[in-house]
């Protein structure tokens, strides 16, 4: 750690923790050294700590550097991005406003304000409503890359503003309230609604019905680093070192840009295992933390994504809570009323803050529950093996541009084994193993709550709804097809580019009066594949200036539209082919192998894709 070798090796000292929150003696003994000794393994300056019980803190502080260059320790005031976490609190502040209108979470969006900017083709039938956006029912598109980022203004823009941006992602791709696909301009319209219900800016809004009321005394949605109280520095690791990134503002405050401290997460968590905000009652942290909009839901399934928050089975318990990622920081926060226990962690380094939980936990709970003793379990009906066999695809991506990932090896077969379903990839590798809940209802693995459902569908092929993923039944044989034809296309051109590489030097060191075309044409198609990728790849990873016609994605849609030339050019070339058998062979191939790229490559849209103004 380069910064880090300028201060002392990562030690928490108790009189980090705030006021009657010292370590209990009970689970928490050796938590924090257990942390310490993974920051350091890890490479991570520091992070945020939050661990609650309902009626007690037993921890909220922090390990290691909030700032390398100053080596500044992390405190329990120190605050942090937290990223999507923001979701849960922009659900929270909405839900709560709209106890205070003619509105609810079934009211149409068209209603609320007819001037929003989304499409939805069944609109007549089946409006877009305020709790299709929490539970990310809508059909909308996740963030498209031109309005990731706000770059020009110095104070939070109107939401109006930011939905506008946000315009090409809200197109209902599908008929609302049935798939989940998660999305952020989701949220971003949710906060529109709060600011246009309110009267006010969104975030003196949720300030006002969700952190005030739950002693959240500096957490917020922070635009810009704030310079008068303690802010951690994000991080990135690069070639092996850290490097700190400047505070980037996302265009989405409401879906990204809340930030909190130790000791505002120990607040939330206490009052969410208590059920006690002021505003709500039991029956609203029921519909908080349970999915309506959905077809699994509608079947019955209460495992999932609720007003803001996921459902999460770990070590034996059900917990709630969300995680995010944001420009050198990453979070997690769950709760558990069975296990009461809270915990909420933020690390200025961008990485997995899954993994950081998990360690937390499998020192706090070193022996999981056992849910599957308890929990009932039924033979599979010889009915729903016959309706639902098969292969199924995923399709509900939450971005048409990266949904090609989904059409490769993503993918399960359910392969039905006595009294329990094992899914199975699309090459036939044991995945997970499902047990019978009854009424079209799974257990995945161990899990003490039912989190799968098969699905009949009255206009479309049976559903496979697993993890909060919505799957179609489809053709194996078809997507083998294209697997393989896909592969063997791409190692034809790599190995007809290695050959004609080779045939090309000996040809010069020969001085042979050859024609090289039928080479160059091939090798050429080959070269522009990678530059495509390349420039994709660049662009991809550097979304803040994706908005702009850099060099990278100029390289990407110029070398698109080179492999159409190319590979049209190579079908010409099959009447000018030397009289060698082998070769000719070879080539043809080849060159079928090019026009399958190539219009693979179109049907996923990236044939003259304009990066900086998607």
């Amino acid at each position: 750690m380069t910064h880090s070798r300028r201060c002392t090796s990562l030690l928490v000292l108790l009189s980090l923790c705030c006021t009657s929150t010292g370590l209990s003696q009970d689970r928490s003994e050796g938590l924090i050294q257990r942390l310490e000794q993974y920051l350091d393994d890890h490479q991570i300056p520091g992070l945020m700590v939050s661990v609650v019980h309902a009626d007690t803190v037993v921890y909220a502080g922090g390990v290691g550097y909030a700032d390398l260059e100053t080596c500044e320790r992390v405190t329990a005031q120190h605050l942090f991005r937290q990223g999507s976490i923001s979701k849960s609190f922009t659900a929270l502040g909405l839900y709560a406003l709209l106890k205070d209108t003619p509105y609810g979470l079934d009211s149409p969006l068209s209603e609320i304000d007819p001037t929003l900017p989304f499409t939805n083709a069944w609109e007549d039938t089946d409006p877009v409503r305020v709790v299709h956006l929490l539970e990310h029912t809508s059909g909308f598109e996740d963030f498209h890359l031109h309005a990731m980022y706000n770059t020009s203004d110095s104070t939070m823009p109107p939401t109006a503003h930011m939905v506008a941006d946000h315009r090409q992602s809200l197109t209902s791709r599908w008929l609302p309230g049935t798939r989940k696909a998660y999305s952020n301009p989701n949220y971003v319209v949710a906060g529109h609604v709060i600011e246009h219900l309110a009267g006010a800016p969104f975030h003196h809004a949720v300030s006002a019905y969700v952190l005030a009321p739950l002693g959240m005394e500096t957490a917020g949605f922070y635009f810009k680093e704030p310079t008068d109280r303690p802010f951690a520095t994000g991080y990135q690791r690069r070639d092996g070192a850290l490097h700190a990134i400047p505070f980037a503002t996302i265009n989405g405050s409401p879906a990204g840009d809340f930030s909190a401290n130790a000791n505002d997460m120990a607040a939330f968590l206490q009052r969410m295992l208590r059920k006690d905000h002021p505003l709500f009652d039991e029956a609203d942290y029921d519909r908080i933390e349970t999915p309506q909009t959905s077809l699994a839901a509608a079947q019955g399934l209460s495992y999932g994504y609720g007003l803001g928050l996921y459902a999460i089975w770990k070590q034996g318990y059900l917990f709630h809570g969300h995680g995010g990622q944001i420009d050198g920081f990453a979070a997690r926060y769950v709760y558990s009323r069975e296990a009461d226990l809270g915990i909420a962690l933020a690390m200025n380094r961008n990485g997995d803050a899954n993994a950081v939980l998990d360690e937390i936990l499998d020192h706090l709970i070193p022996s999981p529950m056992q849910a599957s003793g308890a929990r009932a379990t039924f033979p599979i009906p010889d009915a729903i093996q016959a309706a639902f066999a098969g292969f199924y695809e995923f399709k509900s991506p939450k971005s048409n541009l990266l949904a090609f990932s989904d059409r490769m090896l993503a993918g399960l077969t359910l392969d039905f084994a006595g009294d329990a379903v094992v899914t199975r990839t699309l090459l036939g590798k044991a995945k997970d193993t499902l047990h019978y809940a009854g009424e079209g209802q799974f257990y995945l693995n161990n899990e003490g709550v039912p989190s799968v459902a098969l699905i009949e569908s009255v206009t479309g092929p049976p559903v496979l709804w697993i993890n909060d993923q919505y799957t179609e039944r489809a053709s194996r044989a078809r997507r083998l097809a294209i697997f393989f034809g896909l592969l063997g296309s791409f190692l034809l051109l790599f190995s007809f580019g290695v050959y004609s590489v080779g045939w090309l030097l000996v040809n010069r060191v020969r001085a042979a009066q050859t024609n090289p075309v039928n080479h160059l044409v091939l090798l050429g198609f080959g070269v522009c594949l990678v530059l495509m990728f390349v420039g994709f790849g660049f662009t991809m990873s550097a979304p803040a200036t994706s908005k702009e016609l850099t060099l990278s994605a100029g390289v990407m849609y110029g070398s698109s539209y080179a492999l159409i030339v190319l590979s049209l050019l190579s079908v010409q070339r099959w009447f000018n082919l030397p009289a060698r058998l082998g070769f000719r062979a070879f080539y043809v191939l080849t060159s079928m192998g090019t026009l399958a790229i190539t219009v693979y490559l179109w049907q996923i849209g990236f044939i003259g894709l304009k990066l900086w103004s998607y």
